[in-house]
């Protein structure tokens, strides 16, 4: 009986400590703010591979829900788009503006995006200004904001330094690339 223990103890000991693993799970409800810094390779399906451009949410060409959205940033606004401010010189931490082109001046050209706490010192230019006029990854749903199409709820971020988005194509179906070509 003795040695029946002697031999049970051990490899039970051994069984436990050795089937024991962290495993990590992706939590959709993690607010963190940080995403895998995936540089996009086409633009316009709303995926963090292709996302939606800054002329798509100002013509309300996006699906619902969270999506990934790029664009530079350009500056900043307070309670309403007549505020906006594009310098980095700001003090506003609750939003960004961005734009398709990195030099934008005024608000005809760009959007207003909020930003979540989670992200503020991640992406807001108080803390950030080194990367004003930059390019800009969001995941987000485009909703009005400040009294037009914007993206709001924004979680989920990160700045792609010195990227060019204009050397990204359409990610749009071959049959609409080619209607696209023929008219």
């Amino acid at each position: 009986m003795n040695l029946h223990r002697a031999y049970i103890w051990p490899l039970l000991a051994c069984c436990l400590l050795t089937g024991c693993e962290k495993i990590e799970i992706d939590d959709p409800e993690n607010n963190s703010g940080d995403a895998e810094q995936i540089i996009p390779t086409s633009l316009g399906m709303g995926s963090q591979l292709s996302p939606y451009t800054v002329e798509q949410v100002m013509n309300g060409e996006v699906e619902s829900g969270e999506r990934w959205f790029v664009g530079y940033v350009v500056g900043s606004t307070h309670t309403t788009m007549k505020n906006a401010l594009f310098t980095s010189q700001t003090t506003y931490t609750s939003n960004i503006l961005i734009s398709m082109d990195s030099t934008c001046q005024t608000t005809d050209d760009c959007i207003p995006v909020e930003l979540k706490s989670a992200v503020q010192k991640q992406l807001a230019l108080p803390f950030n200004a080194e990367n004003f006029q930059q390019c800009v990854m969001l995941r987000g749903q485009m909703l009005q904001y400040f009294r037009t199409n914007g993206i709001r709820q924004v979680e989920q971020g990160y700045y792609l330094p010195h990227f060019d988005i204009s050397l990204l194509k359409s990610a749009a179906p071959a049959e609409w690339q080619e209607r696209h070509e023929r008219y």
